[in-house]
C-alpha cells in the first residue's frame, strides 16, 4: 500500500493575527468576572445559611403563640393603635 499520495497532502495552517490577543482579553475578563461573581456567591451563600439557622433554632409553628409569631417575624405584627378596626393594616397592603 502507497502512502505518498496521503503524505504529500499538506494542510495550511491558519497565520496568527492580532485576534489571539484579543481572545487572550476576553478570557482574562471572563476569568475575572467569574471569580467576582464566584465571591458574589460565596457571600449569599453565607447570608442565607445564616438565615436558616435562624429557622432551624425556631420553635415549631404548631407550638407557637401570637407572641412568638411576631418576635419571629416582625412584618406579621399588627399595629392596633394606628389601625384600630380589623384588618389593622392598611387596605394597599392586603
Amino acid at each position: 500500500y502507497d502512502c505518498g499520495q496521503f503524505n504529500a497532502v499538506t494542510v495550511p495552517e491558519p497565520i496568527n493575527t492580532q485576534e489571539t490577543a484579543k481572545i487572550d482579553a476576553q478570557e482574562q475578563e471572563a476569568n475575572k468576572n467569574a471569580a467576582a461573581y464566584v465571591e458574589a456567591s460565596k457571600t449569599l451563600v453565607a447570608k442565607y445559611e445564616k438565615e436558616l439557622q435562624k429557622f432551624k433554632n425556631m420553635i415549631p409553628f404548631d407550638q407557637m403563640t401570637i407572641a412568638d409569631l411576631n418576635e419571629a417575624f416582625p412584618e406579621t405584627k399588627l399595629d392596633k393603635e394606628k389601625y384600630p378596626y380589623w384588618p389593622h393594616k392598611p387596605a394597599a397592603e392586603l
